[in-house]
């Protein structure tokens, strides 16, 4: 097939994309299908630290709070961490949804989650674990279906639709503690392997329904239909143009350049890599639970509670985070869910250290999740895709999550070395003590160095 037919062929695709957009039943489709991506998102995300120490005990015949199992925690999470180099090629993959759309990856991304989770449940080694942690932790961050979501919403509700998709998502995340209520069972350590069976039929349901359901998002389609509708001549003038630019086109290295040479971006960056460092507690927040059931005030009912309590309290305030940065913009609520996030943290590990109600101990880390991954979601998608054009929109997104993998590598090292010196029992307070100065002195630098973008309308961001 010649380059004029493939094009012709792209064409007809992208106006019929075209015209499907205006169906008054599209956006509500639409936006159900998202959501239900993000729930798997979600749901594949959340379930290996949910069942982290079952995995750990099962993989490594030992109990958690030995010095063996701190040993293997350890270990594994170094060996995870370097697992984790796979993000290295993520900007080049996140690249191509501006060369090729949106729709393709949000499909293989989904997919590619349902893959890595059924490798995780067949794994009966530690390599082939990690090769499902590998894939699993290669799709999970890319985040599609939030790049749809602020590419076919309104501008004045953008955060808003984000939150509640989110928020949904994220509530779904107690059918993890109702799995590991259901499954688990603590004297048969490999009976983590049923917590992960519901999310991965969920993945390939879903990724199929994409294929059917999903069009091309509306910003991309008129983008590329107008680069197709180009004479030759008009196509070289366009890219004569963007080479004049600093910013080198839609490649990663573009992308890059685009943020350390934009005032804006780099401030983002700067405060995306410190907010990635200090999610580090909630990789541990099981070990953190279980270092409580051994000390005896928390119980293994009390267990449970937590586990099913606490995703339902993170979707109700993460809704509430969404219609704050709407209406009051996007860094005064930054420093309100600041708030929440690190006192939601101190409580939730005065819970696990000392006698509490699981529901208060379950609601304080809902509480500090909901503030601290509705910053991260802002930072990544909301504030820095209005802050940056079409043309390099989810190039500029991908580079900056990967910038915060810096982060989260860090937090990854320190907490397992730390799992290893101070020993799994001693984590709360750790933990604790070393990830609430990383949140303040992110905040503050969010405070003096961003602009506000509340109003940004996305079709007019230019090169500059």
């Amino acid at each position: 097939m010649t380059r004029s037919q493939k094009e012709q062929r792209e064409l007809a695709r992208l106006e019929k994309d075209s015209n499907f957009h205006g169906h008054k039943h599209y956006f509500l489709i639409l936006l159900i299908v998202l959501t239900i991506v993000y729930i798997v998102d979600e749901l594949a995300s959340n379930v290996r630290s949910t069942v982290d120490s079952f995995i750990i005990c099962d993989l490594f015949n030992t109990t958690f709070g030995s010095p063996e199992f701190d040993k293997a925690s350890g270990t594994l999470g170094l060996i995870t961490t370097g697992c984790y180099l796979i993000y290295l090629i993520s900007p080049f993959y996140k690249s191509l949804a501006d060369r090729y759309g949106r729709r393709p990856f949000l499909i293989i991304n989904t997919i590619g989650m349902g893959v890595g989770m059924l490798l995780s449940i067949i794994s009966g080694s530690v390599v082939l674990f990690l090769v499902g942690t590998v894939i699993l932790t290669f799709f999970t961050p890319n985040d599609a279906q939030v790049i749809y979501i602020m590419e076919c919403a309104p501008k004045e509700h953008r955060a808003k639709l984000c939150s509640i998709t989110k928020g949904i998502a994220l509530i779904s995340v107690s059918l993890l503690g109702l799995f590991v209520k259901i499954f688990v069972n603590r004297d048969v350590p490999s009976s983590w392997r049923y917590v992960y069976i519901i999310p991965t039929v969920l993945a390939f349901l879903i990724g199929g329904a994409a294929i059917y359901f999903v069009r091309e998002t509306p910003v991309f389609t008129q983008k590329r239909l107008k680069h197709l509708k180009m004479s030759e001549e008009e196509r070289s003038q366009a890219e004569a143009d963007e080479k004049k630019s600093s910013q080198g086109g839609i490649s990663v290295f573009g992308a890059f350049k685009y943020i350390f040479t934009n005032k804006q971006t780099r401030a983002i960056a700067i405060v995306a890599i410190l907010l990635a460092f200090s999610t580090g507690y909630t990789g541990k927040f099981q070990n953190m639970i279980e270092a409580g059931f051994s000390k005896g005030v928390i119980t293994d009912s009390g267990s449970d509670i937590i586990l099913m309590f606490y995703p339902l309290i993170n979707g109700i305030f993460t809704l509430l985070g969404g219609f704050l940065t709407d209406s009051l913009g996007r860094k005064k609520s930054a420093l309100i869910l600041g708030l929440w996030a690190a006192v939601g943290l101190g409580v939730f590990a005065y819970g696990c250290y000392f006698d509490l109600n699981p529901y208060i101990t379950g609601f304080a880390y809902g509480f500090s999740i909901a503030g601290l991954w509705s910053i991260s979601d802002m930072i990544y998608f909301i504030i820095t895709s209005e802050s940056t054009p079409t043309e390099i929109r989810a190039s500029v997104v991908g580079s900056m999550q990967l910038l915060g993998m810096v982060g989260t590598g860090l937090n990854m090292v320190f907490n397992n070395v730390v799992t290893m010196i101070a020993g799994s029992l001693n984590l709360p307070l750790v933990l604790t003590a070393s990830y609430l100065p990383l949140m303040a002195i992110a905040l503050l630098i969010m405070m003096l160095k961003v602009k506000e973008t509340k109003d940004i309308d996305l079709d007019k961001i230019e090169m500059e």
